[in-house]
């Protein structure tokens, strides 16, 4: 069985109600060399579909944080292949998706802050002002604790993480369709 930890705006897609694209799959570091129906797997899907070879990275890798629990803060998405798939494939690629818990989400996307990037601020804006609300988070301070639990020195010195917070701040009129994370309620 491979363990897949996939973060960032596939694992938004995945698991809540409020992206729908992304430019790549960002997973956690796979254990070298890759298993060679994985590689398989990755090449294939990157030559149907023309993508670029690296559509599947663990450039994140940098960003996680080595006090996540991988049980406590991620959720299964998905095992593969489901029941009643064909048992000898089932036996050789075992494949467990997982993805990180809202909170962890909301962490993750504060202390990798892309607002700059002309092509991802837009989008990274509204994955932090979804994930503020489906945290519930009320105020700039608790969304500093959130940081805080997964990366202690980056709250220290939050001052770029506030003054970004300051100016996207979810209004209270955005009520209609709310964000939802459908895996924290498991």
């Amino acid at each position: 069985m491979l363990d897949l930890f996939v973060y960032g705006g596939s694992a938004l897609m995945l698991a809540s109600n409020f992206r729908y694209a992304t430019e790549d799959v960002d997973v956690a570091r796979i254990e070298e060399p890759w298993p060679a129906w994985l590689t398989t797997v990755v090449e294939d899907i990157a030559t149907t579909n023309t993508w670029n070879r690296d559509w599947l990275n663990d450039a994140v890798q940098f960003h996680l944080s080595p006090i996540a629990d991988r049980a406590a803060d991620h959720h299964v998405y998905a095992t593969f292949p489901r029941a009643g798939g064909d048992a000898p494939v089932r036996a050789v690629c075992g494949l467990r998706v997982s993805v990180p818990s809202a909170a962890y989400m909301l962490a993750l996307k504060l202390k990798a802050l892309r607002i700059n990037d002309p092509a991802k601020g837009p989008v990274e804006t509204e994955d932090v002002r979804n994930l503020l609300r489906v945290n519930h988070v009320g105020s700039i301070d608790e969304a500093i604790e959130v940081l805080r639990r997964f990366f202690p020195r980056s709250a220290r010195d939050a001052d770029r993480e506030r003054f970004f917070l300051k100016h996207i701040w979810p209004s209270e009129n955005e009520r209609d369709d709310p964000p939802e994370y459908p895996l924290d309620r498991q």
